[in-house]
């Protein structure tokens, strides 16, 4: 098996076919693929546990626009936490897509102007009696 990996995470088409998924889940002992919708679906695949809490496999009936979730310990199925498509939102399926089908159209851009820009960068833990982010006070209440 001749898999490519782009990024260590997520669901990643692969040239040969198949998607292969590899999440950081390190409680479940069990970690599975629930394919929901799309090609391959309906159809339920363990992926193989990994040294320091992964787990990962090749999932050969999965394509582009194959919605899935992650099931851990037969319990709760999940949307995975690298995706990068959810098109029901946040708690819906995630979808396999294929990154080099997008159609670039940023060639001209060049930035912002860096000159007039502010970064702001604030420590909850010092502007708070507290300590901690529910400590913020009534006239921070839309910082964060």
């Amino acid at each position: 098996m001749n898999l490519q990996r782009r990024y260590p995470i997520g669901a990643e088409l692969q040239s040969n076919g198949g998607t292969h998924f590899r999440v950081w889940a390190p409680r479940p002992k069990k970690l599975e693929v629930v394919l929901e919708a799309g090609p391959g679906a309906p159809a339920t695949v363990q992926l193989k546990q990994q040294p320091d809490g992964y787990f990962a496999g090749l999932v050969p009936q999965a394509a582009e626009g194959t919605r899935y979730r992650f099931r851990l310990d037969d319990a709760g199925c999940f949307p995975d936490p690298v995706s990068r498509h959810q098109p029901d939102g946040p708690h819906g399926a995630s979808e396999v897509v294929d990154p080099s089908g997008f159609a670039w159209n940023d060639n001209g851009w060049r930035g912002v102007d860096l000159e007039g820009q502010v970064i702001y960068e604030m420590h909850i833990g010092t502007f708070t009696r507290r300590r901690d982010l529910a400590g913020r006070s009534a006239g921070a209440r839309g910082v964060g």
